[in-house]
């Protein structure tokens, strides 16, 4: 797993895996069993925009939930590798579907059915055709994994704005400061229908605010200088991930790696896709133009 940014990277695996794999071993081998990859080039067989030199680097993390993509985001890293942007995509977003394997092409389709049509490739694939943008790498996390991750880092600590009651995740939590494990930690990232209106774009809000405190976490406690300390979250991370082949190695983590060392927390910034009401279903948004293209373009 990998690709993101430098503690931040955490989350998706990558640069804790190149840690402790790296130096650790005999162990390298048994993390690098536990990789699973999907193969892009075969998966998508229709034109993709152009991987062009000194753009960003675009990577694409997939949060996985019984079988459906519950949270897409994408990483977006600057050619210098010291400023970072991350793009939410609500999953409510109707766009076009591309042709994915032996599925037709949709005019038309909720985002996250590209995931339950075709799996990452497919996302993958919508993503490019709704932002003309390369897509070099993506991450996919179980969200099971990402819990046991939060538990292996002794939970993280969120402030957050307002008091939580939601009956559907369980989450029961106050206002300010808490510190959530990794079963709370899940439902905080999921929790939708006790915030705000109630829209994915508050659940968003939260998925935000939690990678903040995340990354920032770990790069205060300097979890990716201590292969020893990070072994058994190297462990989880590569048993709940699946990425692209290209950088579905040890090794390939690695260099990847090597181009987030001068990535900071403070030098990540968030946004959401702008969107605006889908008008034949309340219940879904479409992007707003010219803002959403506005957001794809800039670097």
């Amino acid at each position: 797993m990998n690709v993101h940014l430098k503690r931040w990277l955490a989350v998706s695996g990558a640069a804790v895996v190149i840690a402790a794999g790296v130096v650790v071993g005999g162990s390298y081998w048994r993390l690098e069993s536990n990789l699973k990859t999907v193969d892009l080039a075969k998966e998508i067989t229709h034109p993709r925009p152009p991987s062009t030199p000194g753009r960003p680097l675009n990577i694409l993390l997939i949060g996985k939930d019984d079988g459906r993509s519950d949270t897409a985001m994408v990483v977006q890293l600057n050619a210098a590798g010291d400023q970072a942007r991350v793009i939410s995509i609500p999953r409510d977003t109707m766009v076009p579907r591309p042709q994915c394997g032996n599925h037709p092409p949709a005019s038309i389709a909720m985002f996250n059915s590209a995931f339950s049509t075709g799996g990452a490739a497919c996302t993958v694939a919508t993503v490019e055709a709704m932002s003309n943008m390369r897509i070099d790498h993506f991450v996919q996390i179980d969200f099971n994994g990402f819990r046991d991750v939060i538990d292996r880092l002794g939970g993280v600590e969120v402030t957050l704005p307002e008091a939580i009651d939601d009956e559907k995740s369980g989450l029961h939590v106050p206002a300010g400061p808490n510190k959530l494990d990794g079963t709370q930690a899940l439902a905080f990232v999921r929790t939708r229908y006790s915030i705000g209106d109630g829209s994915d774009l508050n659940r968003i809000k939260n998925q935000q605010l939690f990678m903040q405190a995340l990354s920032q976490k770990l790069a205060n406690e300097n979890w990716l200088a201590s292969p020893q300390k990070t072994f058994s979250l190297a462990d989880i991370l590569t048993k709940s991930i699946v990425t692209d082949e290209e950088i579905g190695s040890i090794s390939k983590l690695a260099d990847l790696a090597g181009k987030l060392t001068a990535l900071k927390p403070e030098s990540i910034t968030y946004v959401t896709l702008p969107t605006e009401a889908y008008l034949p279903d309340p219940n879904r948004v479409q992007p707003k133009q010219p803002e959403a293209d506005a957001i794809w373009s800039q670097v």
